[in-house]
């Protein structure tokens, strides 16, 4: 009942927002293919394939220039599971955008993470593509920097709340750059008089360079550290306050449709529910080696063959996704 109910508001919100008078209506359809085959025999993470299907559909008003409200929704038909295993994400959110600014409020997509691996894994943007609260992008011409905040779910009756709130971003400064990244998550749950609250966080500064003028298409590396937490709170109590503090270095090559992406993370073990598991090994390498089978305004499609070095094993997995999007405007 409560599934035919979802679906019935995602098919009243695409009816509603396509038919009301205006000067401009704006559609967008979206096609996602995801597979993420994992070999992990590690205890930092488990052997698994994901293969799935995201389908999206959401249609706008433009009231000015500068604003608009949409709403839709998007359905993941997860390969192997029952057709309807899962409940359709509900788009629904108002925008306003210039020159400088990106600014969202509402259930939108997320598109592009915001976060790197390290605190976000892959499969969390596989089954939550949307974020619910706000997010405003904020451009300049050395660079851009993102401030977010994410709403994950509210129950009063059984008091649970969990959020997200951070920045990230890059400053650019001739051939050099600085990325940047925080985040703090909030879990409390409980019964009335007597409550149980996780925290933890990320807080990471990375100094790069971007050589140019090479035979290269694209080539910089960069250099920082990483700093995540982890408590619980009991009645106001602190309990196992966790830290770790490590070196986290990137490196990026590309030459046409060929591209090797790399990462090395050396230190203590992160603490982080919503970040890469195997990034707790506290020592831990990956590569990936990139090939980029359609890279078009509205179709992108790429394989990789990702190499992980911890415990002294070497693991692989292999990741395809498909990404397609059409958009445009319909005059009044």
């Amino acid at each position: 009942m409560k599934k035919s109910f979802t679906l019935l508001l995602f098919i009243f919100h695409i009816l509603f927002i396509t038919n009301v008078f205006s000067q401009t209506v704006l559609w967008n359809v979206g096609h996602d293919f995801i597979g993420d085959n994992r070999e992990f025999t590690t205890k930092y993470g488990y052997p698994e394939t994901i293969l799935g299907t995201r389908l999206s559909l959401t249609g706008g008003l433009e009231i000015d220039s500068n604003q608009a409200i949409h709403a839709g929704g998007s359905y993941l038909i997860e390969h192997g599971e029952k057709m309807f295993a899962h409940e359709p994400v509900l788009t629904c959110f108002y925008q306003y955008t210039n020159n400088f600014l990106n600014f969202q409020i509402g259930s939108f997509p997320i598109e592009n993470a915001d976060f790197p691996k390290i605190a976000y894994t892959d499969s969390l943007l596989y089954y939550r593509p949307n974020y619910q609260g706000a997010r405003g992008i904020f451009s300049h011409k050395y660079g851009s920097q993102t401030v977010l905040f994410d709403w994950y779910t509210q129950v009063n009756a059984g008091y649970c709340e969990k959020f997200v709130t951070g920045f990230s971003g890059i400053t650019k400064f001739w051939n050099f750059f600085v990325t940047d990244m925080f985040y703090y998550r909030h879990h409390a749950e409980g019964e009335r008089g007597k409550k149980s609250v996780a925290d933890n966080g990320i807080f990471g500064l990375n100094l790069g360079y971007d050589v140019k003028n090479t035979w290269f298409d694209s080539l910089s590396i960069s250099g920082g550290f990483v700093n995540t937490w982890y408590s619980n709170r009991k009645d106001t109590t602190i309990i196992s306050p966790l830290r770790s503090l490590a070196f986290y270095g990137t490196a990026y090559i590309q030459k046409k449709f060929i591209g090797i992406d790399a990462i090395y993370y050396k230190g203590d073990g992160t603490h982080l529910p919503l970040g890469d598991p195997l990034f707790r090994c506290g020592n831990y390498s990956r590569i990936d080696a990139i090939l980029y089978v359609l890279n078009r305004n509205n179709v992108q499609a790429s394989f990789r063959w990702c190499m992980h070095y911890l415990d002294g094993i070497w693991d692989n997995s292999q990741q395809i996704y498909l990404r397609v999007r059409l958009n445009g405007k319909i005059d009044k």
